[in-house]
């Protein structure tokens, strides 16, 4: 990954108007012709895959959002320059029409592209996998890597997963030196996490996702459901690190409403919530996306960037607990406290105070919490 980051600086800062058809380029889009893209986690979780992708074919990767905006509004290039120039857009004005682009959706298609159109300007594609690709990742990995090789064996029984083990290892340093939060994302992380005394790897993250599948029928989650299921999460988040403040996000107000009013009840440890007025935004709902005000999605990359901080996670249903998880400090202490499979779910009985630590976790294997 390093050899292919200088690499990647080396081709940038020489591409310019004239000469860039000398290039290859491979892009991670998310264009108003798209009709999916997926939230953050889908767009942004595949990062380790677009590297060993373009390291392997030797393309420079790049990042091409028009919705809700671009990605340059709320995260900026660190050490290596991913925009995709502004002359570049007219000079490939249709992406989807010009002869020297393809567009490949899914990882395998874009496996099989890499090969097949190597000689093409473009690659463009985006990736829906709950996994990131990671299984992709895993195979692209030992092949550049003559100390590693390819467990078929083991890529067969984990499927999709094949790679994660990997992701949790390189992601959160990947993910920060390609990106940093743009100025006004940053400034407000700074704000709250000052404002709530959160340090960086001393408190934990709690995230309940409310109205996965049933963002236009909200009415179906009662105000007794989001509550017990805000409880649930923060339980386990008391348990997975006994004493340390808790940072809660949700998708529901209700559910954050109701953190915010359990804070005050214990006094143990510090439940820190945002208070905004508006209820979080997906980044891949019409209705939402065409709101025509940047600063609405800032809430959504103030949390994940804040859980990133966490030492530990409970998460609950869909791609941007996971998301959170892997890009925090300590991507193995973590519980799901919520699933789609309802005899999967983690229940935990009971809010853990510090004072209790020792003890809980003598009782934590005979399932006395859970």
């Amino acid at each position: 990954m390093k050899d292919y980051l200088d690499w990647h600086r080396e081709q940038t800062a020489a591409i310019n108007e004239c000469n860039f058809t000398d290039y290859r380029f491979l892009i991670l889009r998310c264009t108003d012709a798209d009709r999916k893209c997926g939230g953050l986690a889908d767009r942004l979780k595949t990062i380790p895959f677009f590297m060993a992708a373009a390291a392997k074919s030797k393309r420079v990767f790049m990042i091409r959002w028009q919705r809700p905006t671009k990605l340059e509004e709320f995260l900026i290039p660190n050490e290596i320059n991913w925009s995709v120039p502004d002359w570049m857009y007219p000079k490939l004005t249709s992406f989807a029409d010009h002869p020297e682009v393809i567009f490949v959706p899914t990882v395998g298609k874009t496996m099989q592209a890499l090969t097949r159109f190597k000689d093409r300007l473009v690659i463009e594609t985006f990736i829906q996998d709950y996994y990131g690709g990671s299984s992709a990742y895993y195979v692209l990995d030992r092949e550049m890597d003559p100390e590693k090789e390819v467990d078929e064996a083991y890529r067969k029984e984990q499927r999709d997963r094949a790679g994660w083990p990997d992701y949790e290892i390189v992601f959160r340093d990947l993910f920060y030196t390609i990106f940093e939060p743009s100025p006004p994302v940053a400034t407000i992380i700074r704000d709250k996490m000052e404002s709530a005394n959160l340090v960086p790897g001393e408190f934990s993250a709690s995230q309940y996702r409310a109205f996965y599948a049933v963002e236009h029928q909200k009415d179906v989650r009662t105000q007794a459901f989001l509550a017990d299921k805000a409880n649930n999460a923060l339980n386990c988040a008391s348990l997975i690190h006994p004493g340390a403040s808790i940072y809660f996000a949700s998708d529901s107000q209700a559910a954050v409403k109701f953190a915010s009013d359990m804070n005050a009840t214990h006094t143990d440890r510090t439940i820190v919530t945002f208070n905004d007025e508006a209820e979080a935004l997906h980044l891949d709902k019409k209705n939402q996306w065409k709101s025509g005000n940047v600063s609405d999605f800032y809430s959504t990359f103030v949390d994940i960037l804040v859980m990133g901080e966490a030492k530990c996670m409970s998460h609950g249903v869909g791609g941007f607990g996971i998301f959170a998880n892997i890009l925090s400090r300590d991507p193995s202490c973590v519980v799901r406290h919520d699933n789609t499979r309802v005899k999967n779910i983690v229940h935990c009985k009971q809010w853990v105070t510090s004072l209790e630590e020792q003890e809980l976790k003598n009782k934590y294997t005979n399932d006395a919490i859970w």
